[in-house]
């Protein structure tokens, strides 16, 4: 029970209000208002050598653009849970795909480095809602197993927007150059924005009564009180930590050790795509029938297994793509299982406040993914994602009694 007094928003700090807005809102409009950051942060890889030459800013600066939007992207993360708890998650989706769409013109439209950099942060500010008010919606709208088989749900829909993302980046920048992709962005967010403002119904009909920055600071430590919210969210860090260090060390390793051609390396993402799909399938069905703990800890030992397994390809001499292959498709299946079942479990006790729950959620699975990101540079690719395998079974260890089978 430790947290849970301190996690739960108290009865004279909230208000039920009525909406004429109905609260069902179709669940494809969800999933885009929550792949929509993911849009940002992938469709640009593609060409940012074109924009540091553009700009003149060589090799480094093209990294920074992706540097600075994800820096921007977890802290605005913070921002926009509580809004929502306070001021309901519809304004607050809507103002941020505006904001979004906002930004990627900026970034068309930019003359100078400086100017894009600019516009990248907007992007990343609008685009950071989408994720956490999307897992706030469906724990406003479910209770017990129905939180983890929308979370399920919500993962295979979004799972082939980081794969996909740079493909169409890549025929953009082809057709039209880069600046194709931000304005594409744009058009995506206003296309988005367009259709919740007619479809997005408000699910938060608890709100907090007064919202300023000391209650924000204790909303989130009543949060982190919560032995069952960090346990699970240290899962999803680990989790997302795997994920950004394949991303960061498998450009390397696949086009300069293993000799393929960037065209042919872009196709590999799609593993991460089969895997969380069939994994979120299974977790699905899992959690349907009131399994949550057995989906988080078969995937998170999956996790670590296949982190385990890809440093073993080494002294094996089995290190080949071949091999990276299927430790890598090992450890993303077991993220579609544990993924969604950490989400559903650290949000279990938020009612009056998931949007802070799901901020702060998302804002330390977001950091660990960066920290996993530059560990790949620093120890390797398969080393990173074995110490995220380690981290997601270590923290199974601390869950509650109760979470335990």
């Amino acid at each position: 029970m430790e947290g849970t007094q301190a996690a739960r928003a108290p009865r004279d700090a909230t208000v039920t209000v009525a909406s004429d807005t109905p609260a069902s809102t179709p669940f494809l409009l969800l999933a885009a208002v929550a792949g929509i950051g993911q849009i940002a942060a992938n469709l640009p890889l593609p060409s940012l050598p074109a924009i540091a030459e553009t700009f003149r800013v060589g090799a480094g600066g093209g990294e920074l653009v992706l540097a600075v939007f994800l820096a921007a992207f977890a802290p605005f993360q913070l921002v926009w849970g509580p809004l929502s708890d306070r001021h309901g998650r519809r304004p607050v989706v809507l103002g941020t795909l505006a904001l979004f769409a906002a930004g990627s013109l900026l970034c068309a439209a930019a003359t100078s480095f400086a100017v894009l950099l600019a516009g990248r942060v907007l992007q990343a500010a609008g685009g950071a809602a989408g994720l956490a008010i999307a897992r706030a919606m469906i724990r406003d709208a479910n209770e017990g197993a129905g939180v983890g088989r929308g979370m399920a749900s919500l993962s295979m829909a979004i799972a082939a927007v980081p794969a996909l993302s740079p493909l169409a980046g890549a025929g953009l920048d082809l057709l039209a150059g880069w600046r194709a992709g931000f304005v594409a962005s744009a058009a995506v967010a206003l296309v988005v924005l367009a259709w919740a403002a007619k479809a997005l119904g408000e699910s938060n009909r608890t709100r907090l009564a007064v919202l300023d920055a000391a209650a924000i600071a204790r909303g989130y430590r009543g949060v982190w009180s919560s032995q069952r919210f960090r346990a699970n969210v240290l899962v999803a860090a680990g989790a997302m930590g795997g994920l950004f260090a394949f991303g960061a060390g498998s450009p390397h390793l696949y086009i300069t050790v293993f000799g393929l051609t960037p065209t042919a390396y872009a196709l590999y993402p799609l593993i991460a795509v089969i895997g969380v799909v069939i994994g979120g399938g299974i977790a699905r069905r899992l959690m349907k029938s009131g399994r949550t703990t057995a989906g988080l800890t078969t995937g998170t030992v999956l996790m670590l297994a296949g982190g385990i397994g890809m440093v073993a390809l080494g002294p094996l001499d089995l290190f080949t793509k071949h091999g990276v292959n299927v430790t890598m498709s090992l450890f993303v299946l077991g993220l579609g299982l544990a993924l969604p079942a950490a989400f559903a479990e650290a949000l279990a006790e938020f009612k009056g406040n998931a949007g802070t729950a799901a901020s702060l959620a998302g804002a330390i699975q977001i950091a660990g993914g960066a920290v996993a990101a530059g560990l790949a540079g620093v120890i390797g690719m398969p080393a990173a994602m074995a110490a995220c395998g380690l981290l997601a079974i270590a923290s199974l260890a601390i869950r509650p009694a109760t979470e335990r089978p």
